[in-house]
């Protein structure tokens, strides 16, 4: 009588036999072997037809080969890359975004006006989006503006350590919108790899190296 432990393995051998497996050079050349002894007498097939198969399971196989070569040059490159950038952990970089990460002090919020500015405001959103803290700055001129966000919410409250975003209304004096670009400058935690491409971490924020600005 078969145990469940027999059963077990004799469903997973099936499933080993019938699982469908890449053909070798081998296999062709034994497929090859067979079609010659197969071969009617009266009509055999020639030799430039077996060598020109030949030639073609070799081309492709060669073809496999490459696409694979270069797959584990491209993970090794993007290995290498994300190694050379670990001197980056611990210092701050600047970059495009309105990110900021709350720990235990005043965070800068940064911003670049494009003209004189009648009012300008900030607000602070939390992970669900929703405003938490309000900043009037009244008239600004324009430029760049650095506003510390002392980590409080509207009530005064201390709010949660973490990953926040901010959001700048800028308007002048006949209170139509002026463009603000706003950038944010972050200390680097660490560097983990997504989508097979490096990423540097600022907080809980992965940010693509290609968006650094500057690096303190």
């Amino acid at each position: 009588m078969n145990t469940i432990s027999d059963i077990g393995s004799i469903t997973q051998a099936a499933e080993t036999a019938l699982k469908p497996r890449e053909l070798g050079q081998d296999d062709f050349l034994r497929l090859l072997v067979t079609q010659l002894q197969n071969q009617d007498p009266l009509k055999p097939v020639e030799n430039q037809e077996f060598v020109a198969q030949l030639a073609q399971f070799s081309q492709l196989e060669q073809s496999a080969k490459q696409v694979k070569l270069l797959e584990e040059n491209i993970a090794a490159q993007a290995a290498g890359l994300q190694f050379s950038m670990l001197p980056l952990v611990g210092r701050e970089v600047r970059f495009d975004g309105a990110l900021v990460q709350l720990e235990d002090g005043p965070v800068p919020m940064q911003f670049t006006l494009s003209q004189d500015a009648a009012s300008v405001g900030i607000s602070v959103l939390d992970g669900t989006n929703k405003v938490i803290r309000t900043i009037a700055l009244g008239p600004q001129r324009a430029g760049d503006t650095t506003v510390n966000w002392d980590g409080r919410d509207q009530n005064g409250a201390a709010a949660a350590p973490g990953l926040y975003r901010f959001a700048v209304t800028a308007l002048d004096a006949r209170g139509e919108a002026i463009s603000a670009a706003t950038t944010s400058t972050m200390r680097v935690t660490g560097v983990r790899m997504e989508g097979g491409q490096p990423r540097v971490m600022v907080g809980n924020f992965a940010l693509e190296p290609e968006h650094i600005i500057e690096l303190h």
